[in-house]
């Protein structure tokens, strides 16, 4: 594997588990047994680091938000409650491996002028991504209320999706990656739940089920 890979893959590794604001480049040059010398030939000190690992990111994820409105048959319509539980889980797999992003996003949208016009795109994306799904889940819905706008519940599921994993952090306890992804699914879909046909609550149901199995399960 190359340096820069591995300065990468070691930096998100420290990000995630201590926080960005709280390591260095020194650190992250210590962990890999390098010199300083040597990351800074690669990147421009910790800055280059983050931004490189965010564009990473923005690509990967924006190519997965597009994914439902460019393909009419990523949601099958015989079970869309299916299809919708593996995109998220696609989805949120990718945002627990650049956890740090989001455990204090306010603060590097502020420092990285770049992350905040790239968050904003993809608040965006989450959010037109989240209306179809929406849509899709209770077009089969046996009744709406007046209230359940599909533009509002769309709405919550975004930001579900953008805090969830910073509101789990100062919740406190150990999740695995599993759990907490699991666990990030059944929180965005429960925004239609209340609206879901019969056959999608009984797979919501089930759904239930599989997380609290889960959670029963010690982290890994």
């Amino acid at each position: 594997m190359k340096t820069a890979q591995r300065i990468l893959l070691t930096a998100t590794r420290l990000f995630n588990e201590q926080g960005e604001r709280n390591v260095t480049a020194n650190d992250i040059a210590l962990e890999l047994d390098i010199s300083p010398g040597n990351l800074y030939y690669h990147f421009k000190g910790k800055d280059g680091i983050v931004s490189a690992l965010f564009a990473d990111y923005y690509r990967e994820l924006a190519s997965l938000l597009a994914a439902p409105l460019i393909d009419d048959n990523f949601l099958d319509q015989s079970n869309p409650l299916e299809r919708g539980w593996l995109f998220l889980t696609v989805l949120l797999e990718v945002m627990y491996q650049h956890r740090f992003l989001y455990l204090n996003q306010s603060d590097l949208m502020q420092r990285y002028p770049k992350i905040d016009r790239g968050m904003r795109r993809l608040m965006a994306l989450k959010k037109r991504a989240a209306a179809q799904l929406a849509t899709d889940l209770l077009a089969s819905a046996d009744t709406i209320p007046p209230t359940a706008r599909p533009e509002y519940i769309a709405d919550s599921m975004a930001m579900t999706l953008m805090y969830w994993l910073s509101f789990e952090q100062f919740a406190g306890g150990s999740l695995s990656a599993q759990q907490s992804i699991h666990r990030a699914v059944l929180q965005v879909l429960s925004h239609c739940a209340p609206y879901l046909g019969e056959k999608q609550g009984d797979f919501f149901a089930e759904c239930e089920l599989i997380n609290t199995r889960l959670l029963e399960k010690p982290p890994s």
